[in-house]
């Protein structure tokens, strides 16, 4: 007895004799797949919360690890609380407060925006803070001025967006009578 498998779009097939093909396991569409993950992070406030905390997770994984050492951080290092808990050798509790404080703030956000029609906003909010971070950490990699004035210039942008959506949301909404 012979096997061969054959990869197709089906998935993976294998010929246990010439006349029978089995299909051993098939393939979901990556986009597919992609698509409805996305989906369900963006509906849902408790995964979406997770996304913040993990570009925190990775925005720090990146900055100890293209550093040269903790000098170049406590010099080089934008964030002054990061500074101190190097300083201070509690960077570890540091990374767990902060990372529970995006995490609880991130789904806090999005659960109180989830019912109304800022919701959108306050995730495209929350993924431009992400990405931010995410590129903060890769500032330890390129090392320019340009690049990290672009990461301050995002964060700026995110404040005002989160500034200017406030006042909209507010001066826009009309309290129902009771």
């Amino acid at each position: 007895m012979w096997r061969k498998f054959l990869y197709t779009n089906q998935g993976v097939c294998s010929f246990i004799s010439k006349n029978t093909l089995v299909i051993l396991r098939e393939k979901a569409i990556p986009t597919q797949t992609f698509t409805s993950v996305t989906k369900t992070v963006y509906r849902t406030p408790a995964l979406a919360g997770l996304v913040p905390a993990a570009a925190v997770s990775i925005d720090y994984a990146l900055t100890f690890s293209l550093a040269s050492g903790t000098s170049m951080i406590l010099r080089w290092e934008a964030s002054p609380f990061v500074r101190f808990a190097v300083a201070n050798n509690i960077m570890l509790l540091y990374l767990t407060a902060i990372i529970l404080f995006y995490y609880l703030a991130a789904y806090g956000v999005l659960h109180v925006l989830e019912p109304t029609p800022y919701y959108r906003f306050g995730f495209a909010l929350i993924l431009l803070v992400s990405i931010t971070h995410v590129l903060g950490g890769l500032s330890w990699q390129f090392k320019m001025a340009w690049y990290s004035n672009a990461i301050v210039l995002l964060s700026f942008t995110s404040i005002l967006i989160a500034v200017l959506l406030f006042g909209y949301a507010l001066i826009t909404h009309r309290k129902s009578p009771a």
